[in-house]
């Protein structure tokens, strides 16, 4: 589907806070935020990592509860975020936990006007996800509005070679769907996670800008937002242009920022010596 103004766009990114194993409530409050986006000009909302289930490896759910759950997240959400994207015009970034023959996956849906673009899975799993999750395989190049992008999921931040890959590939923004907690001696007894979010940000900010500036893409970070089973979520939403500057950030708790993405900045950006798109030499990296 074309965008209206192929030269800029307004993206939302949302630090949205999800009841755990509360499909229905989740959707609404995916609903909601969608909504505001779509009012603020977006064409593009970024959600947090299994934000449509929550994060069920880190709860006390029995495996027969996680998979009644992710069954009725699977058969509840396409056709209710095709129908929402399709009524508001916006392409939806999705975080949720899919399941196939028993096994779990780590996954975002991409839904557009127009349908269901994709679905990605989480490729790179860190500590104990791997006795979670099956990783997923394949980094897919999408276009929506006008616009080329590619999805990582928390952990995926870590791996450059996902960002070059997508960069050669025409991609011009990264989207990261994260469920990051952790940190819980930083959240204080009256729940204020403005230090837990703090330290979330210095640790972002220490690999995005240089995702950013490597390959002249923006860089798009959102976090879950708030207490969600035993876990607590920072409600951290960061925003890098591709000169690898902090250009929109939100934190703690549930929220949303815009930002507009411009093909002129890319392009810019691309073409100085910053950019090191155009100068790999794979042939001796081997």
């Amino acid at each position: 589907m074309e965008s209206k103004n192929n030269g800029s766009a307004k993206l939302a990114a949302v630090a949205m806070h999800s009841e755990m194993g509360k499909t229905t409530t989740n959707l609404q409050n995916i609903e909601y935020w969608a909504t505001k986006a779509q009012q603020k000009g977006a064409s593009f909302a970024l959600f947090p990592e299994e934000c449509i289930t929550g994060s069920l490896n880190k709860s006390c759910l029995s495996s027969q509860e996680i998979l009644e759950i992710t069954d009725r997240a699977k058969s509840l959400s396409l056709p209710f975020l095709e129908k929402l994207s399709k009524e508001l015009s916006i392409t939806l970034i999705v975080g949720t936990i899919t399941s196939e023959n028993s096994k779990l996956k780590n996954s975002a849906y991409v839904i557009d006007p127009e349908g269901h673009l994709g679905t990605f899975s989480k490729i790179h799993l860190p500590g104990n996800e791997k006795n979670w999750f099956v990783p997923g395989d394949s980094l897919p190049i999408l276009s929506s509005q006008g616009w080329t992008f590619a999805i990582g999921i928390c952990f995926d931040a870590r791996f450059p070679e996902l960002f070059r890959t997508a960069a050669s590939k025409g991609a011009e923004f990264f989207l990261l769907s994260v469920g990051a907690s952790g940190m819980p001696e930083l959240v204080s007894k009256d729940g204020d996670q403005t230090a837990q979010a703090k330290e979330h940000k210095e640790l972002n900010m220490k690999i995005l800008p240089s995702r950013a500036v490597d390959n002249g893409m923006y860089v798009i970070h959102t976090n879950q937002a708030g207490k969600s089973g035993d876990s607590w979520f920072p409600g951290l939403v960061l925003a890098i242009d591709p000169n690898g500057n902090l250009i929109g950030e939100h934190m703690p708790n549930e929220g949303m920022i815009i930002i507009e993405i411009s093909r002129n900045t890319i392009e810019q950006a691309r073409s100085s010596l910053s950019c090191t798109i155009d100068e790999i030499r794979p042939s001796v990296y081997k």
